[in-house]
């Protein structure tokens, strides 16, 4: 059993952690205003300095309430977590999948996990939800916007 005040600081440093690697990468990709707009990492970059702020904010609140954070108790293996612990390995296996299996594949696996996971019941109705979705997607970027989402280690 921990108390809120360390969870709300491990959660602060893994948000800060994530959004100094966002930052990292896009600003490797060019946050530049150019004559045809931003760069394309620019969009990355304004999230990553949320994520920053957000940890930040996580912090401040932690160290402003210290007193009634530090007395309350979190069971990190009580029943309600389980769920948000499945998720969270299984949003891990999604992006692993997405190097194996290509993008479009990884993604109409892991929508129909995640909707089994929140308690959806007619597999007719992830299948369709699933596919209706990556049309969307494969729409909207592959032909309208020409994005090339990645596709699989072995087909590179």
């Amino acid at each position: 059993m921990t108390t809120m005040q360390v969870c709300n600081y491990i959660v602060a440093i893994l948000t800060f952690i994530i959004g100094g690697a966002i930052a990292w990468t896009s600003y490797g990709y060019g946050i530049e205003m150019t004559v045809f707009g931003p760069g394309p990492g620019f969009w990355p970059f304004i999230l990553a300095v949320g994520l920053i702020l957000v940890a930040l904010l996580i912090v401040f609140d932690t160290v402003k309430h210290r007193e009634n954070y530090g007395k309350e108790k979190i069971v990190l293996a009580a029943a309600e977590n389980i769920g948000v612990y499945k998720m969270m390995l299984l949003t891990l296996g999604y992006i692993i999948l997405i190097y194996l299996v290509g993008f479009y594949a990884a993604t109409f696996l892991f929508m129909c996990a995640a909707m089994k996971l929140l308690g959806a019941k007619r597999l007719a109705t992830m299948l369709t939800a699933s596919l209706a979705f990556l049309a969307i997607i494969y729409v909207v970027f592959g032909m309208l916007l020409h994005i090339t989402m990645p596709v699989s280690i072995f087909m590179e």
